[in-house]
């Protein structure tokens, strides 16, 4: 049936379209047309916002659940409390881990997607293949260097779900991030120590994207004086790189996240939640401790801090808290929803996601003018 989706301000490549409307068939964009120009079933959004469905490419959890956890459960309730705040697909995330862990995590995952209130279009391992140096958040005694008999059984037996892989470039002679290209599953370098020489060649050998920018990052270093770049001056010096930002409000102050979008382009920065197992659960849970897991947490001022302070631990984000962030960082409106609809869509080669076009996927996302999501309207 033909559905037609009118009194709406499109937000997509970078621009808002107002006074026109979107036809939908068998849940496909089919056309957009001027105003009152096609007849059929209207769908009236009373003058608010419309943009293709928020995609969230770095997601541990939410609602007291993570992904890691292993259960069908715990999927759908993280999933149904991001749909809550706008995220329309998802890539749900694994922390470094026994595999065993990953395993039954994964099964979780491979069952639970047909029931899941969003779509998750794949997993995102990030580890266990990470720099001891750059932990954060991540398990210490999980972290280890790459392991070609365990990639490959993970690859053998979870091949069409894992599309992600967070790693330690320093730590590959090559031969790992070759086979995540051969086996068309998205590079990315993140919790890494790496200098200028080990992103090149990782960035050459086709890993394009960096893991949350600035967090568990290198910076510039010194060896008997002399300077070598690190993680974020070789991402920023490297035009096609693409890179997340946590806009959490938290992780980044406004004046770095708009530096990154300045220097990046929004079309080169994916906002993300990075959000674990507190998600979505608001700050009133400040000064909550979470003591029962490998690396134990607080929360404090709005953000997940390890137990002693000394840095954080992921974010408590979802993605209306992104768009907001972006916004009021002096970021446009038309870039805030780029960096979470086409960019990530571009980054992960999702097609048919990510935009408001002819031949898209009839997948949206609806707010008003204060940002604040609208999820029963569509």
């Amino acid at each position: 049936m033909k559905k037609i989706i009118t009194d709406c301000r499109i937000v997509t490549d970078g621009k808002i379209l107002d006074g026109t409307d979107i036809v939908v068939e068998d849940k496909k964009i089919t056309a957009l047309v001027p105003k009152g120009s096609v007849s059929g079933e209207k769908i009236s959004l009373g003058g608010n916002y419309i943009s293709a469905g928020f995609i969230d490419i770095h997601c541990h959890g939410g609602d007291g659940t993570e992904f890691i956890d292993g259960t069908v459960e715990a999927v759908k309730r993280a999933c149904a409390i991001h749909k809550k705040h706008g995220t329309r697909v998802i890539y749900p995330t694994l922390s470094a881990s026994d595999t065993a862990t990953v395993v039954k995590a994964l099964e979780a995952i491979e069952k639970a997607a047909d029931e899941s209130e969003i779509i998750i279009a794949g997993v995102h391992l990030e580890g266990p293949y990470l720099s001891a140096q750059m932990c954060g958040g991540q398990d210490p005694d999980s972290v280890r260097a790459p392991d070609e008999n365990e990639y490959k059984m993970l690859y053998e037996r979870f091949g069409s779900l894992i599309k992600r892989w967070t790693y330690a470039p320093e730590n590959d002679n090559g031969k790992f991030v070759k086979f995540l290209k051969e086996n068309g599953i998205v590079p990315s370098m993140g919790h890494t120590a790496a200098e200028y020489c080990h992103v090149k060649s990782a960035f050459d050998g086709g890993c394009e994207l960096v893991t949350h920018l600035y967090s568990c990052t290198s910076t510039v270093t010194r060896k008997g004086g002399f300077r070598s770049l690190g993680v974020i001056e070789s991402a920023f010096l490297i035009k096609d790189m693409f890179v997340e930002a946590i806009a959490d409000g938290k992780h980044l102050p406004p004046e770095l996240l708009k530096m990154i979008v300045s220097i990046k382009g929004a079309e080169r920065v994916c906002l993300i939640t990075d959000a674990i197992r507190p998600g979505g659960l608001g700050e009133e849970f400040d000064g909550r401790e979470y003591t029962d897991c490998p690396v134990p947490f607080v929360i404090e001022d709005g953000v997940a801090k390890l137990i002693d302070r000394s840095a954080f631990a992921g974010s408590i984000a979802t993605a209306d808290i992104l768009l907001k962030t972006a916004v009021s960082a002096g970021i446009s409106l038309p870039d805030s929803v780029r960096m979470l609809t086409e960019t990530p869509a571009d980054v992960m080669k999702l097609e048919g996601f990510g935009r408001i076009a002819e031949g898209y996927n009839a997948v949206f996302t609806v707010f008003d003018e204060n940002l604040n999501i609208l999820n029963d309207i569509i």
